[in-house]
């Protein structure tokens, strides 16, 4: 057996590569000098509209949505509809879910569609439409909406949809217990949607992060339960930084060893740092560490030290630490630093400012929302978990059987979120026993790159950075390239470590977001696949050709 030194493989090992960052002396040179501007290109919308409507017929016309009639979105959304769907065969049941459904002209995504969930418990998937996937992007800290070209939409048809009931625009006050419950609700849901938009037999995905890794488990072997492919034909999921199992383990048991690694960031004093080492070590964490990374596993792993023991918050202690440093810590993507960004959601940043887009009228209406709910992007009803979720976390409940049934998931994690850590995620699958064995057998490679293509905006960007180009247009509509981090598959799962991105992926690494989405729907082969995104030369996702030309690819 091989053991695995704390954060050895996912943070140590994980950084492939390094960019030379410049003096500040040299970068203000590059930045002043006044050379002869060269033409930017105005770029290709990453959304057209369709000539030729599929979806829309009698049943569906109430659900359609204005592409230019969204407030403060100048642009066309192209196709899309959106509204409340019951969670029973009673058309008037006041318990519904509300999606956003938007086409893609992908032809590849002819007969397949795919869900994203996010979590909370009590967070409405507007949140990754808005900020991670979904056609059009507005991140905080930025005056404007603009369209995204790496929506997932490019790829496939996509819905994003509020669940369990009381979240987001879904209205009603049943009661949810547990995630049998949630399962239930939302397999009515998507029996309806599916009818009301002639869907039967699609190849179904269902994609989300954080809470949702407890959500999409269940929901999953919900559908693979019922036998019927007619409506739930599920392919694969894809959890990104997940909850499946307790806080011990994916937060408390791992939080020592990510603070003592990225010390640099969080600049604890050499006191502090002592101590919590020593606190780690008297808890049973660091020896918890040391045996629950081998690989293959020894046996079953025993449950994680209890944080509530006396001195053994360390979460806590070390996150409360960090905020005395940085105040404007996020614990979502743990490089931040003040000020606060002015965000239109208001979450999770404390900037000021008008931040409630989705509680606007006009925009309810202009969504087929409930003028009545009072929308929060993250605030479930009373009902919803009233007595917190009954059910057992989803790693030691049905995640292994949805990996035996589809030999397709994909579990993601972003290298700099400080609030559920990879290791926490690995420790748990080597506690797992799916298709005839426990955990993964070999420990994931620093060697197995994660990579990602080039986007056509990263070569106007350096034409902006080089040439010092005058009043040039916001570059917003951009992400990082090339070797992103890790990745490793056993039994039909894979786990891919991505080293920039934080809690949720495809809003920090939206290039990374999107080439997992590509893997899990099968385009690619692997995530180590050099070349162009799959859409490069069809749908618009951007082209390597100014970064070919520059010979940086």
């Amino acid at each position: 057996m091989r053991g695995l030194n704390s954060l050895a493989v996912l943070l140590a090992a994980s950084v492939t590569s390094v960019v030379a960052i410049l003096p500040h002396h040299e970068a203000h040179a590059k930045y002043a000098k006044r050379a002869q501007p060269k033409k930017v290109l105005p770029r290709q919308p990453a959304v057209r509209p369709r000539s030729i409507s599929k979806y829309l017929t009698n049943s569906t016309a109430s659900f359609a949505v204005n592409g230019t009639g969204l407030p403060e979105i100048d642009f066309d959304l192209g196709e899309s509809y959106a509204g409340t769907l019951p969670i029973s065969t009673n058309a008037s049941d006041t318990n519904r879910l509300w999606f956003w459904f938007f086409p893609s002209e992908n032809p590849l995504a002819e007969k397949e569609i795919t869900i994203w969930l996010n979590g909370g418990p009590g967070c409405s998937s507007l949140d990754g439409l808005f900020q991670e996937n979904g056609p059009f992007s507005w991140q905080s800290g930025t005056y404007a909406p603009i369209p995204n070209p790496y929506s997932w939409t490019n790829l496939t048809n996509m819905i994003w949809i509020d669940q369990p009931v009381s979240t987001g625009y879904s209205p009603g006050d049943i009661l949810v217990d547990d995630e049998i419950d949630v399962g239930n609700q939302f397999a009515a849901f998507w029996k309806n949607f599916i009818d009301t938009f002639s869907m039967q037999g699609y190849k179904v995905y269902i994609t989300g992060e954080s809470y949702a890794g407890q959500y999409i488990p269940y929901i999953a072997s919900n559908f693979l339960d019922r036998n019927d492919t007619t409506y739930y034909n599920l392919k694969g999921i894809q959890i990104n930084d997940p909850s499946i199992n307790d806080f011990d383990t994916m937060g408390s048991a791992p939080v020592t060893a990510a603070a003592l690694y990225y010390q640099n960031v969080l600049n604890l004093n050499d006191t502090y740092i002592a101590n919590i080492t020593a606190r780690a070590k008297s808890c049973g964490y660091t020896d918890f560490l040391e045996y629950a990374s081998v690989f293959p596993p020894a046996g079953p792993i025993s449950t994680a030290p209890c944080s509530g023991e006396y001195g053994c918050d360390l979460y806590d202690d070390i996150s409360n630490a960090v905020y005395y440093v940085n105040p404007c810590f996020n614990i979502y993507h743990l490089t931040d630093y003040c000020p606060f960004l002015w965000d239109e959601l208001g979450f999770p940043s404390l900037g000021g400012g008008p931040n409630n887009y989705f509680n606007r009228t006009d925009v309810k209406e202009a969504l087929h929302a409930p003028v009545d709910v009072d929308y929060f992007i993250c605030a479930g009803g009373p009902n919803l978990f009233p007595h917190g979720d009954k059910s057992i976390d989803s790693a030691l409940g049905p995640l292994p059987s949805v990996i035996e049934r589809t030999n397709n998931v994909l579990i993601g994690h972003g290298l700099l979120d400080f609030l559920l850590f990879a290791n926490g995620s690995l420790i748990t699958i080597q506690n797992m026993t799916w298709n005839g064995l426990q955990g993964f057998q070999e420990a994931p490679s620093s060697t197995q790159n994660f990579y990602v293509p080039y986007h056509e905006s990263l070569g106007e960007i350096l034409s902006i950075v080089n040439d010092a180009i005058p009043n040039a247009p916001p570059q917003y509509d951009t992400a990082g390239a090339g070797y992103q981090g890790t990745w490793h598959t056993e039994r039909g799962l894979t786990f891919s470590t991505v080293n920039l991105a934080g809690h949720e992926i495809p809003q920090y690494t939206p290039g990374a977001g999107y080439r997992h989405l590509e893997f899990l729907l099968g385009r690619i082969a692997n995530l180590s696949v050099v070349g162009d995104y799959t859409t490069q030369t069809g749908n618009f996702t951007g082209v390597s050709a100014p970064l070919k030309m520059r010979g940086l690819y």
